[in-house]
């Protein structure tokens, strides 16, 4: 499982390195306290998907850890999924995936 994680990990660095846009204004509002798919706690996670978090042709959405999002929501982007980074005070901030300008 910790492989897997790396690299899931490293998949949505990635897309929040090469986000060439910033929503300095956008970030989630509550708590999110588990994986909506497999309940892994959120608080030292590092990245959040709200995306899909399951397959089919209209998928509920939830938010996600990068293991259940590696598997159900791979892509970021508008009308796929977005990607929230937290930041240093565990706001979950828009790094990847926002609106278009």
């Amino acid at each position: 499982m910790a492989r897997r994680y790396q690299i899931a990990l490293k998949h949505f660095k990635d897309i929040a390195a090469s986000e060439q846009k910033g929503w300095p204004d956008h970030q989630w509002h509550g708590e999110i306290e588990n994986c909506d798919v497999c309940s892994r706690p959120m608080k030292d996670e590092q990245f959040m998907i709200d995306g899909p978090a399951e397959a089919g042709p209209s998928p509920m959405w939830g938010n996600i850890c990068v293991i259940c999002a590696c598997k159900y929501s791979p892509k970021v982007g508008w009308g796929k999924a977005q990607l929230y980074e937290r930041d240093g005070d565990g706001i979950w901030r828009l790094v990847a995936g926002g609106p278009p300008a």
